[in-house]
């Protein structure tokens, strides 16, 4: 499986140009990780959908903490929503949740970490399949939820999601400068930037399961 991931648009029209170049590709599935708008409104989302529609590529999509909680009805509407859920994609299992660990800013779409871990205990995947899991907010104590001081601002309850499960995959975004890879157990954590300035990742699963990526620049 060949994936797209992309993440942390904030309603720019740029970012919005860099993916319709990237979706010349032929991928397997886009992944959407959040912050579609810059604090609303939800329409805004609806242009970058409507791209991927038209590309023809299965889309998967979770909110960020950017985004207002309205947001999930226009994702619901285009069928791409996996904020909650667990969705099988061939023989993968995609689990989702957007938004955000609290943050000092007070943005429109943050859960506590007692929130973040019953939403995915919630969204437990019934169907055999590798898990991927699919964040806005990175797992805490890792490469990808460093900020630019150094501090890890990343959501613990995703990390012990991640330990205790170990997915195949884990995307996330969030932390702009935390733009990167790490790896937690078996796990792949991959944080592709930000849109915004050209960022993306692709991931290749082959057929023994293993996981090969490259970050993207878009020039």
């Amino acid at each position: 499986m060949r994936l797209l991931a992309a993440a942390d648009f904030h309603g720019n029209s740029g970012a919005e140009n860099n993916l319709s170049k990237l979706l010349k590709e032929n991928y397997d599935c886009v992944v959407l990780i959040g912050d579609i708008t810059n604090f609303g409104p939800p329409e805004v989302a609806e242009s970058l959908l409507d791209l991927v529609k038209e590309s023809g590529t299965p889309c998967f999509c979770v909110p960020g903490n950017c985004d207002p909680k309205s947001i999930l009805q226009v994702l619901e509407r285009k069928g791409v929503n996996l904020h909650g859920r667990c969705v099988k994609l061939a023989e993968f299992n995609f689990l989702g949740i957007g938004g955000s660990n609290l943050t000092p800013f007070n943005t429109p779409f943050e859960l506590t970490e007692a929130e973040i871990q019953e939403e995915m205990a919630a969204a437990s995947c019934g169907a055999a399949g590798e898990l991927i899991l699919v964040t806005h907010a990175p797992p805490h104590g890792t490469k990808v939820d460093r900020i630019r001081e150094g501090t890890h601002v990343g959501s613990k309850s995703i990390r012990q999601f991640i330990e205790q499960r170990q997915p195949l995959l884990s995307l996330c975004a969030h932390v702009h400068e935390g733009r990167g890879v790490d790896q937690l157990g078996r796990t792949l954590i991959v944080n592709p930037g930000p849109m915004t300035k050209g960022f993306a990742a692709e991931i290749l699963i082959d057929e023994s399961k293993r996981v090969n990526f490259r970050l993207l620049e878009m020039r």
